[in-house]
């Protein structure tokens, strides 16, 4: 081998390094410092999209509360380093009743047009007559 080989190789074991492996490292290296800086009452979203609240947090472990009241057991490998932007406010002082108004509100009159058939007869357009039928063969027991 020349020297011209070697530093061929030389020069690309460098280029493997400075663009693979050095910003790998340091994509680790802030991943770990968000993870370290985490607290209780951080919000922070997982891996799978779900957006929470820490309440507890232990070494492997992390409890997020997803909405007034909820909690939910997680890994902490599972929460996302990416920066969660709330969208959405919540009170824990809602009202039930605007709640069922909205649902209310969702129904259509063409849902309650069914009402004027009978179940029977319902029932019975919905069973297809046209084509062949498949009875089971006889088994016989040993």
């Amino acid at each position: 081998m020349d020297w011209s080989t070697i530093a061929m190789i030389a020069l690309m074991g460098g280029a493997v390094y400075f663009l693979m492996i050095r910003p790998q490292q340091k994509k680790a290296k802030e991943t770990a410092n968000l993870m370290s800086s985490l607290e209780p009452g951080s919000r922070v979203m997982t891996i799978s999209g779900i957006v929470g609240t820490i309440k507890y947090l232990g070494d492997k472990q992390a409890i997020l509360e997803v909405s007034p009241g909820v909690e939910i057991t997680m890994d902490k490998r599972a929460l996302s380093t990416q920066p969660v932007v709330d969208e959405f406010e919540y009170a824990d002082d809602a009202e039930p009743q605007l709640i069922a108004d909205d649902a209310a509100a969702l129904v259509s009159p063409e849902v309650t047009a069914t009402e004027d058939v009978e179940p029977a007869e319902a029932a019975a357009s919905d069973e297809r007559t046209d084509g062949p039928t498949w009875d089971a063969p006889p088994t016989s027991k040993n």
